[in-house]
């Protein structure tokens, strides 16, 4: 007996000390996903009226500076806006149209180099992303920790999504902040870093009261994007489908936004359309969807964009539905 315990006693402390460490990382990974959500929803409520505010500003100091000095200056501002921006592939992707051309024993050895410098690459970006948006963004988030548990020097704002406030597309405000925890897996001594992620669609007026003109040129954008099939509803744990018609062989990128956030479910994105314009997404839903309806955007190269919703029911839904 004494064998017998002395073996199952050690298996059933470390199931205690499991299930401990479960416990734990619920709690603080609810008070996380709750502090992103409140700071996100106090900041979609509160950014167009400041972007109002900041632009009427901006209007009264260009009508006081005047003169030729204001048109030179405005000259310059539109020149500064044509900046070089980093590609969105990453360095290896980046690198094989340069490495293509050079001869076969340097092309496999610039190869090796760039897969060997990819990883700390994305390591440092990562840091230095992360060290911005900290000094940014972090300070807007202590007034919402909703709880004790949470160390204020542990959260790191991952991630932000900005909307577009001038042409009045994509207008979503969204974080993704992540926390490190106090507690490291046993045995592996890795520590573990809990993700959360919320976006909230912005409080704006009539982004179309530009003018008769602006008007008809933004109908004339969104008359370029026809959804041809959306679910009708869509099933949790099913597949979903949107189709749509474009002009032909462009590129348009597909966002579905849920309760918890933008969804990263593969097969969305940018793809390009066929000859006929005709584009289609195929997607798996999530089981644990929250059911009700969401919207999704789709957006084209030139930044035209479209949004609609569908619905979400649960699977026994499903005949009440119809």
């Amino acid at each position: 007996m004494v064998v017998e315990a002395a073996m199952v006693l050690p298996m059933f402390l470390l199931f205690v000390l499991f299930l401990i460490f479960i416990v734990q990382m619920t709690l603080y990974s609810t008070a996380l996903q709750s502090t992103a959500s409140d700071t996100v929803k106090v900041i979609s409520t509160h950014m167009y009226p400041a972007a109002l505010a900041a632009q009427k500003w901006e209007d009264k100091k260009g009508d006081a500076a005047g003169g030729p000095g204001g048109a030179g200056a405005a000259s310059d501002g539109a020149a500064s806006t044509d900046k070089w921006s980093v590609p969105r592939l990453s360095l290896e992707e980046w690198s094989d149209s340069y490495v293509a051309d050079l001869p076969e024993p340097i092309a496999d050895w610039v190869s090796a180099a760039v897969k060997r410098g990819e990883e700390p690459l994305q390591e440092l970006q990562a840091e230095a992303s992360e060290g911005v948006l900290d000094l940014a963004l972090k300070p807007v988030m202590k007034p919402y920790l909703s709880t004790d548990w949470l160390d204020y020097d542990r959260i790191h704002v991952s991630n932000v999504i900005v909307p577009d406030l001038k042409t009045g597309s994509r207008p979503y405000f969204g974080l993704v902040v992540s926390y490190a925890l106090p507690m490291k897996v046993p045995f592996l001594n890795q520590r573990i870093v809990l993700e959360a992620s919320a976006v909230e669609r912005l409080w704006i007026g009539n982004t179309d009261a530009e003018g008769d003109e602006d008007s008809s040129a933004g109908e004339d954008d969104h008359s370029t994007i026809v959804i041809l099939e959306k679910p009708n509803p869509g099933v949790a744990n099913d597949q979903g489908r949107i189709r749509v018609k474009i002009p032909p062989n462009a590129s348009a990128s597909l966002s579905i936004f849920y309760k918890s956030g933008q969804s990263t479910a593969k097969y969305l994105g940018w793809k390009q359309a066929d000859a006929n314009g005709y584009l289609e997404w195929e997607w798996k839903i999530g089981v644990n969807t929250t059911p009700g309806t969401w919207p999704f955007v789709i957006q084209l190269e030139d930044g035209t964009s479209l949004e609609a919703t569908f619905t979400v029911v649960k699977r026994n839904q499903v005949k009440e539905v119809k």
